[in-house]
């Protein structure tokens, strides 16, 4: 008997270059191009590409093109290791590039899982049990990716959706891994059209098409119906008019204390303009106060003669000190002050920024050091706190914890009326990483339908409401005072119920899956 012709294969490096190429397109779907439909068809050169490969080569295809995308989405990261950092370049670059990789990783497994789902499962290529497969795949390592090692969820694919608003409503009940299976979904299909249109197979290809309508028309309809509800729901609502203040401090400076005076003043001056619209609540960034609040008396009676001059409530971030038994701890802290003056409560951020508010498993790596220009190590508050003002409850997510979409549905869950976000973006300098952040934090506004106020020290400072609508904003660099009118909703979503349970179940299946292929390779 002949043996049957191995698979066809594309030759030389066309496989890698149509990795790279999809890598590409992905980034060009998130800020700053924002040319978001690219997310429909970012996959599909990279699903092309593995056809006929060896799994092994499958994952370096899909590590290529993960490394391509991380490398041009995540660029900013160099900077924050060489200018903020202090890191040489010599260091820089291979612990960037080692990040990137870890990355990479996640998008290598997931090629390796489809060019294996056919192999060992008897999956058919490019039929719709084969393109769910994927997507379930694809959604599972998503959602690990922004939990493993402390988590780094940085643009899920589904966060590409948020230029269009009606697309990203549905995230109000399955959480942004619903659009990222969506959005792998439509990718997969799509592939299965165009082979189907090469091999002139009209019929087979119909039911990819079907999908592809069901999904996109599924989403706008639902969200065109959730835009009008929760419109009518926002008019009902009372409303608050808040001033966010960007101070647009230098990250250079921060901490001199030659330049704390200047600082202070610049607070002082935008507030004080703010506060003659009367609002209900003055927001400042992340750290915005340099130096000990409570702690270095000068200072404290100070800003709490302000606020009391100013007769309005002010939420700041400044970093804390507590002494305890097992030595000196120092936090990342927000505060409230009512209108007199007096504190009302505070929150310690909870998740920090690995090697860049501590340092994980420091004991087995004394090398590297940490880029925060605090002193010590920061570290983790211990529980969640809300931020009483009235009978109105304050969710707080320090900068990077707008990322995390549990952390926001656990302040809700609590009994969250708004959602807090003080940051210091002036870590990215004038990236791509701000307007990123950005529309990550749109969709927590969405998935709990909570107003979400974006405070940052040198931009994007943002309102947002429920429905995903940015109110206003304050560009990068320049201080400056942003008002608006945030709506007091009180719905509760069907996300705020489940959270990410759709994400864990496809993690699930997608655990289940590499261990049965693990066992079958050793049977």
């Amino acid at each position: 008997m002949r043996p049957s012709p191995p698979p066809d294969r594309m030759p030389g490096p066309t496989p890698y270059l149509l990795a790279i190429f999809a890598g590409g397109l992905l980034t060009l779907a998130f800020p700053p191009a924002g040319l978001w439909p690219l997310i429909f068809l970012g996959l599909t050169p990279l699903v092309l590409a593995i056809e006929g490969q060896r799994p092994g080569l499958a994952f370096l295809l899909g590590l290529a093109a993960g490394v391509a995308h991380g490398a041009t989405l995540l660029y900013w990261l160099l900077g924050v290791l060489t200018f903020y950092g202090g890191l040489p370049y010599l260091l820089a670059v291979p612990a960037f590039l080692l990040l990137i990789l870890y990355l990479a990783a996640y998008t290598g497994l997931f090629t390796l899982g489809l060019s294996l789902a056919g192999r060992r499962f008897g999956l058919t290529a490019y039929t719709l049990p084969w393109c769910l497969t994927g997507a379930i795949l694809f959604t599972g390592l998503e959602h690990l990716k922004g939990r493993f090692l402390s988590g780094f969820p940085w643009e899920p694919l589904g966060a590409a959706l948020v230029p269009n608003l009606s697309l990203v409503q549905f995230s109000d009940i399955l959480g942004t891994g619903g659009l990222s299976l969506a959005v792998v979904l439509i990718n997969l299909s799509a592939v299965s059209v165009v082979k189907q249109a090469v091999l002139r197979r009209r019929m087979p290809a119909l039911p990819h098409l079907v999908a592809i309508a069901v999904i996109i028309g599924g989403l706008w309809t639902y969200g065109h119906y959730r835009l009008m509800t929760v419109d009518d729901q926002m008019a009902a609502a009372p409303k608050r008019l808040v001033a966010v203040v960007q101070g647009a401090t230098d990250q250079s400076i921060k901490w001199d204390p030659l330049h704390r005076v200047s600082i202070l003043r610049t607070y002082q001056a935008l507030s004080l303009t703010a506060v003659g619209r009367r609002p209900w609540l003055l927001v400042w960034p992340e750290a915005a106060v340099p130096f000990y609040f409570t702690r270095e008396e000068a200072e404290t009676r100070w800003l709490e003669r302000l606020v009391h001059q100013m007769d309005t409530p002010l939420v700041f971030g400044a970093l804390g000190i507590e002494d305890a038994a097992e030595g000196r701890k120092y936090y990342n802290r927000v505060f409230l002050l009512n209108r007199r003056g007096e504190p009302l409560g505070y929150y310690d951020k909870e998740h920090l920024v690995p090697y860049g508010e501590y340092v994980p498993f420091k004991r087995l790596t004394p090398f590297i050091e940490k880029i925060t220009q605090a002193a010590g190590d920061t570290s983790p508050g211990t529980r969640v706190r809300l931020l009483p003002l009235g009978q109105t409850r304050l969710g707080i997510l320090i900068c990077y914890e707008s990322l995390f979409a549990d952390l926001a549905r656990a302040r809700v869950a609590m009994g969250a009326d708004v959602l807090i976000n003080p940051t210091n973006d002036a870590w990215w300098g004038d990236s791509t990483a701000l307007p990123q952040l950005l529309q990550q934090s749109v969709l927590r506004a969405v998935e709990n339908r909570r107003p979400l106020i974006r405070a940052a020290n040198k931009g994007i400072s943002a309102v947002i409401r429920p429905s995903g609508e940015i109110e206003g904003r304050l560009g990068p660099k320049n201080p400056g005072i942003l008002m608006g009118r945030v709506p007091l909703v009180k719905t509760a979503t069907v996300y705020a119920v489940l959270g990410d349970a759709l994400a864990w179940i496809c993690l699930g299946i997608t655990a289940m899956m590499f261990l049965a292929l693990t066992l079958r390779r050793k049977s």
